[in-house]
């Protein structure tokens, strides 16, 4: 018989993609996800999961390059953030036709945070694409997504890694991947024959997006810590030391750390490398939870 899971996916933008690994080993090892909660990337990968389309979605990840991915960033260096989005969230589009959330397979919850009414929103009904583009959100990054009287941003900002949002199933073993972890990254030997034309072009675009930000951007007495820089290392800090609190207070029976050191925020191109760190240290979480389980048996029975 499969052990229930509960399972929460934090956010991480590109790193999020370990989750995937994550979910295979999980399924691998006799684990069944019987609900899911996520922020962010993990509000993303948690829907196409939900909707029978993670094997889908990483198909396509996989064949994306670096020129590939700064194809789908459509920069507006507007006021409200760097990116638009519609370009991503259109190839978005494309995975899974929109539903509403409770008809999904397992129950489902995307937060958000309204920095308008200045409170964490919670999604757990209606259309589930709106619920991804507003937890995707992330400030600065992608335009907010406007709700009536709401500004939705990631729910980062309030909830990182929401394991008091999923919904709770008779005799599951609640876990949590965490891709932010302040750990050593142990990276994966991943081959790839074509790795240094990708970089040569990708270091190219990479310098040209730098160049715009600093054109646009606020000059610090730091020359490699401008306005952008400053903002997104305290949202980190922020969100870092936020998940730390969360988990220390609901204490998930099973936590899956992951590296924040495996990837940067449009590493998508990594995609390979992120799902077999997400499988790797799945592996090890589940052979440390079933040593404890096995631990505390001998306790009883002594």
């Amino acid at each position: 018989m499969k052990q229930p899971i509960s399972l929460v996916l934090s956010g991480g933008a590109a790193r999020g993609i370990a989750h995937i690994g994550v979910i295979e080993e999980l399924e691998k090892q006799g684990f069944e996800i019987k609900s899911i909660a996520g922020n962010s990337m993990g509000a993303f990968i948690g829907a196409m999961y939900a909707m029978d389309k993670l094997q889908e979605y990483k198909k396509w990840i996989l064949t994306l390059d670096k020129v590939e991915v700064f194809k789908l960033i459509d920069f507006t260096f507007s006021s409200q953030g760097l990116i638009k989005g519609d370009r991503v969230f259109n190839k978005m589009k494309t995975f899974f036709p929109d539903k509403n959330i409770e008809d999904l397979k397992i129950p489902y919850v995307a937060v958000a945070a309204d920095i308008t009414n200045m409170k964490e929103v919670v999604l757990t009904k209606g259309s589930i694409y709106d619920a991804v583009r507003a937890s995707v959100s992330i400030p600065t990054i992608f335009t907010p997504v406007n709700k009536g009287n709401a500004i939705l941003v990631d729910g980062g900002v309030v909830n990182p890694i929401p394991i008091n949002r999923v919904k709770r199933i008779e005799g599951d073993i609640l876990t949590a991947s965490y891709v932010n972890a302040n750990i050593p990254y142990d990276k994966p030997e991943i081959s790839n024959e074509d790795e240094e034309r990708k970089n040569s072009v990708y270091k190219q675009k990479i310098k040209e997006f730098r160049k715009k930000l600093n054109d646009i951007l606020p000059k610090t007495s730091k020359e490699h810590l401008n306005y952008f820089t400053l903002i997104n290392k305290s949202t980190s800090l922020l969100t870092h030391h936020l998940s730390l609190m969360n988990i220390e207070k609901y204490k998930p029976d099973m936590l899956i750390n992951i590296s924040r050191h495996s990837g940067g925020t449009f590493d998508f191109f990594k995609a390979e490398e992120l799902i077999e760190t997400g499988r790797q240290a799945a592996r090890k979480s589940i052979e440390q939870y079933n040593k404890t389980m096995i631990d505390n048996q001998k306790d009883i029975l002594t």
